[in-house]
C-alpha cells in the first residue's frame, strides 16, 4: 500500500523549528552559572503555582481587552490589592501578562490563552496538572515511588487514576476538558499530515467529545465517525453536541459508551480506521495489550487499520517535552512514552505490525498499524 504521509515539506520545516527551539531552551544551561541555574530549576514550581492561582482566580478574564490598574482587578475579584499586584508583577516578569505602565496590566499573547473566550484556552490543562490531587502525588510520593516502583497517584489516593475519576466528577470534568484542550496546544494542522481520505469511517476510541474526529470530518465530507468513550463522558458529549458543530457534520457522527478494556465497537469494512489519540501512553503494557487484543477482535473479518497518535521517544537524547510527558505518566499512571522499538515489541506481541510512522506538525507521531 502506498504511503499515507502528507505535507512532507511542511512537516520537515516544523521539525527543524522544534529542534531550533530545543537548542534555544538549552541555552541557560550553557550561559548561566551552574549553581544559579540549579536554583532556577529547583524553584520553577514557584512560577507554576503563581500561574495556577492566577488561572484559578480568572485574572485574564477579569482584565479582558482592557489595560487595568492592579487595584481595579483586585476589586473585581475581591482580592488583596498588594498581593495581587505582586503576583501579576512576577507573572509579567516571565512573560505572562504585560505591565504596560507602573501597576497597570493587560493581557498579552500568553495570558490570552487563559481567557475562557480564547480558542487556544489551555486553562483546564494548567488547572489539572497543578490540581491538589496531581500536586500531592508529585510533591509527596515521587521519592517513595522511586524506591517502591508504585504509581505515585495510587499511593496518594488509594486507587488508579480512572477509578478515582469515576467517582470524583469535578476532577473528571476537568480531566475531560484538559484532554479537549490538546488541540489548543497542538493546533490542528497536523490533521492534514495524514491521508484520512483513504478511509470511510473513523472509530475514535477514547475520543471524549470527538473534537479531533470532528476536525477531520470537516476536511473530508465523505467520512463518518463513531465516538467511543466512558459512558459519563459520552453522556456529557451528547449534551454538548449541538454547540458550534455544523449540522451536516453532526449527521455523520454517532456516539457509544463503554470500557475499552472490555470491548471496542466492531469494524464494518476494511476502510474503517480506529483512532487512538494519546491513549496508550497512559497504560502499562498489560492494559495496552488488552486494548490491542480488543481491537483485533473488533476487526472481525475486516482488515481495518489503526492510527495511534502518541509520542515516540528517542532512545537517546530524548526531547524535553517528551521526557516531561513521560514523567507525568509515571506520576499518574502505569504508562510511559515508548521508543519505536518498544512500540514494535508491544504491537507484534498482539499480532500487529507497524506499517508506517507518520511525522506530524506536533510533538507526537501517527503510527499506522495493521494486522500481520
Amino acid at each position: 500500500m502506498r504511503k499515507l504521509q502528507r505535507n512532507g515539506f511542511k512537516v520537515r520545516m516544523f521539525q527543524r523549528a522544534m529542534r531550533f527551539a530545543n537548542l534555544l531552551a538549552a541555552l541557560p544551561n550553557k550561559l548561566v552559572p551552574p549553581p544559579f541555574r540549579l536554583i532556577q530549576i529547583g524553584s520553577a514550581y514557584w512560577q507554576s503555582r503563581a500561574l495556577y492561582v492566577a488561572t484559578e482566580l480568572g485574572v485574564a478574564d477579569a482584565i479582558g481587552d482592557d489595560e487595568l490598574p492592579s487595584d481595579e482587578i483586585a476589586t473585581k475579584l475581591k482580592l488583596d490589592s498588594d498581593y495581587l499586584y505582586r503576583l501579576l508583577r512576577m507573572l509579567a516578569s516571565i512573560g505572562v501578562f504585560e505591565e504596560s505602565t507602573e501597576r497597570h496590566f493587560r493581557n498579552n499573547k500568553l495570558s490570552d490563552c487563559l481567557r475562557s473566550t480564547s480558542r487556544q484556552n489551555v486553562s483546564s490543562m494548567i488547572l489539572l496538572h497543578n490540581s491538589p490531587e496531581m500536586s500531592h502525588a508529585w510533591f509527596e510520593e515521587l521519592g517513595p515511588a522511586l524506591r517502591s516502583g508504585e504509581v505515585p497517584f495510587v499511593q496518594s489516593h488509594g486507587e488508579e487514576l480512572f477509578d478515582y475519576l469515576d467517582h470524583h466528577p469535578k476532577l473528571d470534568n476537568l480531566f475531560t476538558s484538559a484532554m479537549e484542550s490538546v488541540e489548543a496546544l497542538t493546533g490542528s494542522d497536523y490533521l492534514d499530515d495524514f491521508d484520512w481520505g483513504q478511509f470511510d469511517r473513523i472509530i475514535d476510541v477514547g475520543g471524549s467529545s470527538g473534537s479531533k474526529s470532528i476536525a477531520i470530518l470537516n476536511r473530508h465530507p465523505h467520512l463518518q465517525a463513531l465516538i467511543f468513550d466512558r459512558p459519563q463522558v459520552i453522556e456529557n458529549a451528547l449534551l454538548d453536541r449541538q454547540k458550534g458543530i455544523d449540522s451536516q457534520v453532526l449527521a455523520r457522527i454517532t456516539y457509544s459508551g463503554g470500557n475499552m478494556l472490555e470491548s471496542i465497537p466492531s469494524a464494518c469494512s476494511e476502510r474503517d480506521i480506529f483512532l487512538l489519540f494519546a491513549i496508550f501512553h497512559g497504560m502499562g503494557n498489560p492494559d495496552a495489550e488488552k486494548i490491542l487484543i480488543n481491537l483485533r477482535e473488533a476487526f472481525g473479518q475486516h482488515r481495518a487499520s489503526i492510527a495511534i497518535v502518541d509520542c515516540v521517544a528517542d532512545a537517546k537524547g530524548i526531547e524535553p517535552t517528551v521526557a516531561s510527558f513521560d514523567m507525568q505518566m509515571l506520576i499518574g499512571t502505569r504508562g510511559r512514552e515508548r521508543t519505536e522499538t518498544e512500540w514494535k515489541y508491544l504491537l507484534e506481541r498482539c499480532g500487529f505490525v507497524l506499517q508506517e510512522v507518520i511525522s506530524l506538525r506536533t510533538f507526537a507521531k501517527l503510527l499506522l498499524v495493521r494486522l500481520k
